[in-house]
């Protein structure tokens, strides 16, 4: 199975090649549309969490692995080009200080291809072992000395050649995707809309607070 998921990543990521640059999303018809949205002079901003299960329908690339994954549209003002970048982008978790910066598609992939090679694919297999022992007298069985037989487990690694997801091109293969699937950056004059990466574990029933600053300004909105 492993090997037939890997084996779709990277016939995925050769086809994404094909195409001129990064498609993000289709944006829905305005931000109301996405679980939360804010709107600060003229410019409009949806986003919606995705969860871990919604992540694996959506990629290829097991990004849920290492991230929280938020899809986010920017509605620019109809008489002023917006500038979008990921720099501009915060997610803050409940219960904790930090602010976390979005990670491009390349660090993502990285991590992913990091996370891959540490996994140990560990095979379990039934043994027999043959022992022979020189005790003295059983009074039970009558005999002096014998042979002892006992089941057991042997534990191994899965066996030679790289781990799936853990080489170049399975690297290439997920940076290509999540580059093509994440959010347009530069200026924009109509709605564009795309995914965005941050390195935390999307962990079920914490709110998450992402927050968008718009020419100085901070709009926030919350996740659940």
């Amino acid at each position: 199975m492993k090997r037939k998921f890997w084996t779709a990543l990277l016939l995925a990521g050769t086809a994404c090649f094909a195409g001129p640059g990064p498609k993000g999303t289709a944006p829905k018809s305005a931000a109301s549309f996405y679980s939360t949205h804010a709107e600060q002079q003229g410019t409009a901003i949806g986003a919606t969490l995705v969860s871990p299960q919604q992540a694996q329908k959506l990629f290829t690339s097991p990004v849920n692995r290492c991230c929280t994954v938020i899809e986010v549209a920017v509605f620019p003002s109809k008489d002023r080009p917006q500038d979008v970048s990921l720099n501009d982008f915060v997610l803050r978790v409940e219960g904790t200080e930090t602010a976390l910066k979005p990670s491009s598609a390349q660090v993502t992939a990285a991590s992913l291809r990091k996370k891959a090679s540490s996994d140990r694919d560990v095979r379990l297999s039934p043994t027999v072992g043959v022992g022979y022992n020189t005790g003295g007298y059983d009074p039970v069985s009558g005999r002096r000395g014998g042979v002892d037989e006992g089941v057991g487990v042997a534990v191994s690694d899965g066996g030679p050649g790289p781990k799936p997801g853990s080489t170049e091109k399975d690297r290439s293969a997920m940076e290509t995707e999540l580059s093509e699937k994440g959010l347009p950056e530069g200026t924009v004059t109509a709605p564009v809309a795309g995914y965005i990466y941050f390195p935390v574990s999307n962990k079920k029933g914490t709110t998450k607070v992402l927050e968008y600053t718009l020419n100085g300004k901070k709009m926030v909105l919350t996740l659940r």
